[in-house]
């Protein structure tokens, strides 16, 4: 009997150790970011004739970072790198028309393109090799789309995306909109940059 018992608790012990043996803990950057721990963040620059859209998504994107963990905000001074954004384009294109005027809009699809990169904070040199990896859909101005080459090391362009609904009160439709996208593009630009895809 204490024999069996015995048996059973090393069994158990053993399936708990076990259990989680392709886990590690702390954290799984890419390999190009191993050293870099702190990031600073200085408001991306606006190509568009969009209002207030650089402080929009600097601060999604700050937002995203801290509840990420993986990178510590801090500071010029102290970072071990700098993240620089260019919001390249919005682009809307009708996803819904009006029943009884196809020219109206009920929806649209909204894209906000960003370009990214980190830089040495003292030389200012980009950090990773731009290495193509592939193509992605991003659709262009004249709503076609087009193929752009996603950089490697994870820089490059995001491209952030939501739904936005005609309403009489388009003004704050469209702001809400682009506050969504904004946190959008910051999900996935900190995903490229803590996970590495």
């Amino acid at each position: 009997m204490k024999f069996s018992i015995l048996l059973i608790a090393v069994g158990l012990t053993a399936m708990l150790f076990t259990g989680c043996a392709g886990y590690q803990l702390g954290g799984v950057k890419p390999g190009v970011y191993k050293d870099i721990e702190k990031l600073h963040v200085p408001t991306f620059k606006n190509l568009t004739l969009e209002p207030r859209l650089s402080s929009l998504v600097t601060n999604a994107v700050l937002a995203g970072l801290q509840s990420d963990g993986t990178y510590k905000v801090s500071n010029r001074a102290d970072a071990d790198a700098v993240l620089v954004g260019e919001i390249r384009q919005i682009v809307k294109q009708q996803l819904r028309a009006v029943r009884t005027d196809t020219l109206k809009s009920r929806e649209l699809s909204l894209y906000l393109i960003v370009d990214f990169h980190l830089e040495d904070p003292q030389t200012g040199a980009r950090i990773g090799d731009r290495v193509a990896q592939g193509a992605i859909e991003v659709p262009s101005e004249d709503k076609l789309g087009t193929a752009e080459e996603v950089i490697g090391a994870r820089q490059g362009r995001v491209v952030g995306e939501t739904i936005q609904f005609i309403d009489p009160a388009f003004q704050i439709g469209e702001r809400n909109a682009l506050s969504f996208v904004a946190d959008d593009l910051a999900d996935k630009l900190v995903s490229q940059l803590a996970n590495g895809w």
